[in-house]
């Protein structure tokens, strides 16, 4: 069944689900906050990653060779003031981020991957082609009063601008149903074969949801 688990915030990158946790199989999820001036390196390894600015800005410098790509990341705020900027780094590729003066706070989604995708590094408001990416990734704010229903394996960072409110989901496989209270800074996950369903939250209720494709 579905789980959750609370994110503190911490300087550098925190892991917080990967495949074999909390019911997850395909999916890596984290968060990097660095301070201003600050430099962070990372490489993908054998999966795609997913770098979504969740407040704040940087340079980023993704690839070598023929397949990289260089600019900005972010350009809200936080979560609440405006729409995520998203950069996708391919497999094997290397990645620099350099913050500005007021640092950064990225949510790193990754999947595995071989696939032979470009580096690109979206403004707000850009998209990716539905085939250039082996993740979805999608943001949603609750007060705009939009359904929430979510099939198969899943993670959502759930953030309230009330650090006292709840989200209350509907967790389904088959006929049986589990009731789950999503908090603050919770990263909550739903299992392949599984529906989730957002039945109430708080206002200024954010999520940004993860699911492989």
């Amino acid at each position: 069944m579905s789980a959750s688990k609370n994110y503190i915030p911490t300087d550098g990158y925190t892991e917080i689900v990967k495949p074999g946790e909390m019911g997850i199989v395909k999916l890596h999820f984290g968060i990097l906050t660095l301070t201003s001036k600050s430099t962070f390196f990372g490489h993908s390894d054998d999966t795609e990653v997913a770098l979504i600015a969740l407040g704040g800005n940087c340079t980023l410098l993704v690839g070598h060779n023929g397949n990289k790509a260089y600019g900005t990341l972010g350009e809200r705020r936080d979560v609440f003031h405006g729409g995520a900027c998203v950069a996708y780094v391919p497999h094997h590729t290397t990645y620099e981020i350099l913050t500005h003066e007021t640092g950064v706070e990225i949510a790193v989604c990754k999947v595995s991957s071989h696939s032979e995708s470009a580096a690109v590094i979206l403004r707000e408001g850009e998209r990716i082609g539905e085939n250039e990416t082996r993740l979805r990734i999608w943001e949603n704010l609750y007060s705009d009063g939009s359904d929430v229903r979510v099939n198969g394996e899943a993670i959502c960072f759930q953030r309230f601008q009330d650090t006292d409110n709840v989200a209350v989901y509907d967790v389904t496989r088959t006929t049986e149903t589990v009731r789950a209270q999503v908090y603050h800074n919770d990263v909550f996950t739903v299992p392949e074969q599984h529906q989730a369903i957002l039945l109430t939250s708080g206002s200024s209720s954010y999520q940004l949801w993860m699911q492989p494709k």
